[in-house]
């Protein structure tokens, strides 16, 4: 994530985050309803309005931790066509929408890089923390949310992979998912390897080497 902590930073963030998790959440339910499950839609969660997605601790908590979380969206899995296939498609949806939005974001600055950077100083800085903020925040939010650690979206993905024998010992290991996450909170550093190193390479993939070079150059 950017360093900076600066009132540009914050006006750009709070909205780009908003919508993202907003974005996250919505993934989630309409795939959830595509799968056979209305449980989310009839709650009115296939929508992008963040009213309907947001958790306030967890809006309060990526400013002081910088990691935070909306509402969960709930899902039955025994409404849905395929009981262990398809909880595994709805929490890939969510990681794999933050993946798109992330694309969008380092694609549209790499597109529009030589316009930005021939700007006036001001509007410079605004266009370019605008985009990196976005790309960053998405593409950190889908790794994050990929570790296979229940709560997370990755679990799902683990549970469908798993043979039945293995299931069960990993199912026993669940309750201990948000005490492993706190303890990834606690080692930084463990967890900025584990999202931090595929967030920079798949960033520097999107708007080239050169450029990543350059948004140093220009933000710090």
């Amino acid at each position: 994530m950017l360093a900076m902590r600066d009132p540009i930073f914050y006006l750009l963030f709070l909205p780009i985050m908003l919508f993202s998790l907003s974005f996250h959440e919505c993934a989630h339910a309409m795939v959830a309803y595509w799968r056979g499950d209305d449980t989310a839609s009839l709650m009115g969660r296939v929508t992008l309005n963040p009213l309907r997605h947001i958790d306030p601790l967890g809006l309060v908590a990526f400013f002081v931790i910088g990691l935070g979380w909306a509402k969960p969206v709930p899902i039955n899995p025994a409404r849905m066509k395929n009981i262990r296939r398809d909880p595994a498609l709805v929490g890939l949806s969510g990681p794999l929408s933050n993946i798109l939005l992330a694309a969008v974001f380092a694609l549209l600055l790499r597109l529009f890089w030589p316009a930005i950077t021939s700007a006036e100083p001001v509007m410079r800085e605004i266009l370019v923390k605008f985009f990196v903020i976005g790309a960053q925040l998405n593409a950190a939010l889908a790794f994050f949310n990929l570790l296979p650690v229940p709560p997370l979206d990755g679990s799902h993905l683990l549970a469908a992979l798993l043979p039945n024998w293995a299931l069960e010992k990993y199912e026993r290991f669940t309750r201990f998912g948000l005490l492993f996450i706190l303890l990834f909170l606690f080692f930084g550093s463990f967890l900025g390897v584990l999202v931090g190193t595929p967030s920079n390479l798949l960033l520097r993939f999107l708007w080239g080497s050169e450029i990543s070079r350059q948004i140093f150059f220009h933000l710090f």
